[in-house]
This record gives C-alpha cells, structure tokens and sequence, in this order.
C-alpha cells in the first residue's frame, strides 16, 4: 500500500529530535471514485462524492461538479508549505479566461482560504499560466513563464502565518529559486488547520489532476514527491520511501 497520511502525528520527544515536519503525505493511490472517504479527506462544501479520484489522482473539474475536500491537521507555526503535482487537461486553444480565474488548491482554516493556487491565461504563446494569492480569491501576482496542457508540474507553495503572504515556487531545487509572492496582508494571517482542493464554475471549466500532495514546516519537506528519508526514519517508517519507489 502506497498510501499513507500524516496528521498531528508527531509526539513531543519526536518533534525535539526533527529538523523538519511532514505534516500530510497523500498519493492518491485509492479505488477509482469518491476522493472524500480515504485517507482522513472529507466534504466541506457541494455535492458529497463529486470530488473523484483516476488513475491514483486527483480529477478536480470546473463546471457541474461541486465538492470541495479538505484534510485536516494540527495547527503549527510560522510558515507552512504545500507542494502538489499537477496538471491542467487539454481544452484545445490556450485557456483564456480573462479574469475568471478560479483556484483548485489552497490552505484553510473554516472558510478562510490561504495561499490560494489559481490558473491563469498565458502571458505570450503557452497554453495557460498560474497565479497566488495570500488570501484573496484572485490570483495577486502569475508565474511569468507559460506553461503546457498535459504535463506536471511540481507547484510549492509556501504561507507565511505571521506576515500573512504567500510564495509559489514552480519546478524549483531549492528555496533560493524563482518565486513570487500574493500580497502582504495584514497581520498576522490565518492559523491554518487543513489543505483543500475545490471545484467550481469557470468560463473554460478547465480540469486538473492532483497528485503528490506533501504538508509540511519547511520547503525542503514538500519539494519533491516523496518526503526526504530521514523524515521517514524518524517516524520509524525508513523503509517506507524504498516501498514506495520500487511500487512507482
């Protein structure tokens, strides 16, 4: 089983002896159908069981489904982060939904949403680009370089708690790679309790895939796919990563 999610889990002694914390660890390796019933995912808006997963992703479509899913976690301080896989499905020409643009992926704490991930239309002959904002629901700054339909791309988005501003990273190695930042909001920001993916109308009702999803305290944590191995060891999971490498 490739699946497992990290919740609040770790105790006091644990937290002592880790340089980093990965919150949540979800690959979508579940049954075709409802995403909301695996893995501690539940309904918090629309229709319950129209959020599905395919093929091991996540299939959050933009027009008659819905549902919007969280997962929830134990509150921490300072900067979270989230890093997701995703890819946006071919609509034929490039998206071009002026300033319709609607997120699929953000943190949450009730209904305040935080370091939302929107797509947006390119800014010169790519097929669509992305934007985030702190906490607004309309992209505040966009990814300058366009991107392509069917291909994944690794997004890292961070959210600082006590600033109440937002990074996205896409693609990148390390920290100190290209990023931009939603606005300054006044602080400090949300205390966010969950990650949450949403559907909703659009002018494209565009579809994208999710997969990968990593919570964690550091950029380091959510990066890549699959949290670092030392992560692991310390949750006395070390053979966990080689599991799920040779199941890839």
């Amino acid at each position: 089983m490739k699946r497992l999610i990290f919740a609040g889990f770790l105790c006091a002694g644990l937290v002592a002896n880790a340089s980093a914390t990965v919150i949540v660890y979800d690959n979508f390796d579940y049954a075709d159908g409802s995403l909301v019933g695996n893995g501690g995912w539940a309904n918090h808006s629309g229709i319950l069981g129209d959020m599905l997963v395919s093929s091991g992703q996540v299939v959050v479509q933009h027009g008659t489904p819905s549902e919007d899913a969280n997962v929830a976690f134990s509150a921490v301080s300072g900067t979270i982060y989230y890093g997701i896989d995703f890819s946006v499905g071919n609509l034929g020409a490039p998206y071009t939904a002026g300033g319709d643009y609607e997120y699929f992926a953000h943190f949450r704490e009730g209904f305040n949403f935080s370091g939302r991930l929107d797509i947006v239309p390119p800014s010169s002959s790519g097929d669509f680009s992305v934007g985030i904002s702190s906490q607004s629901s309309t992209a505040e700054a966009v990814w300058a370089t366009d991107l392509s339909y069917d291909t994944f791309y690794r997004a890292v988005v961070g959210y600082d708690q006590d600033a109440n501003i937002a990074e996205l990273w896409i693609n990148p190695a390390v920290a100190g790679d290209t990023s931009i930042l939603g606005a300054d909001g006044t602080d400090p920001g949300d205390t966010v309790v969950s990650f949450a993916l949403r559907q909703s109308d659009s002018t494209e009702n565009e579809t994208v895939f999710v997969d990968n999803l990593v919570v964690g305290t550091t950029f380091e944590d959510v990066v890549t796919a699959v949290p670092e191995p030392g992560t692991l060891a310390l949750l006395g999971l070390g053979g966990l990563l080689t599991a799920l490498r040779r199941r890839r």
